[in-house]
């Protein structure tokens, strides 16, 4: 393999530790796209035959990311939601991935009351990765047998985040540690 995992989390801890904001995340994500141009890392961290589900397979102490591996057998989709906090970069090793990014437009002061308005919409394919700032509205959707990669600056499976619904104009946070979502991790 010609970039391996373990160097891939060795070149982003010292990105990170060098600078936590958008240049740092510039080099972060220039890792990434050549970590999946070797698609071969998901076999090196989850081994042949991948169980389907959520597996977080790093977290880096020292600045807080986590790798997370989403191996999706069906198809799927996601409401417009945002990830708190904290930035997360999803990256395709098969398949692709349609994102949504959403402007909310309402002022956020009516609870529960959450209006948003497409901004963009693109396909992040096999070897390309997309980065998401903390508070960025998003959507996702991808085919079957589709595995995505989503590096995260903090653990957004036991956060807290906005799930937005776009038919009722309405928002809610949804607390993520009520859910059990992960189908393996790392131990921390």
């Amino acid at each position: 393999m010609a970039y391996s995992f373990k160097e891939f989390c060795a070149a982003c801890n010292r990105a990170l530790k060098t600078d936590s904001g958008g240049a740092g995340l510039a080099e972060v994500q220039k890792y990434f796209e050549n970590l999946l141009a070797h698609s071969d890392f998901v076999r090196e961290v989850l081994g042949k035959n991948p169980a389907v589900g959520r597996h977080i397979v790093f977290h880096d102490h020292e600045t807080n990311m986590y790798v997370m591996v989403h191996v999706n057998e069906k198809p799927g989709c996601s409401a417009p939601h945002d990830h708190g906090e904290f930035w997360v970069i999803y990256g395709n090793a098969t398949g692709h991935t349609d994102m949504t990014e959403y402007r909310r437009i309402d002022d956020g002061t009516e609870e529960g009351r959450g209006v948003l308005e497409v901004e963009r919409e693109f396909r992040v394919n096999s070897g390309q990765s997309s980065v998401f700032l903390g508070g960025a509205i998003h959507s996702i959707d991808y085919p079957a047998n589709t595995t995505f990669i989503r590096l995260t600056g903090g653990d957004v499976e036991n956060g807290k985040n906005l799930r937005f619904n776009l038919e009722n104009k309405t928002v809610d946070i949804q607390d993520r540690r009520k859910e059990a979502r992960v189908t393996s991790r790392v131990d921390d």
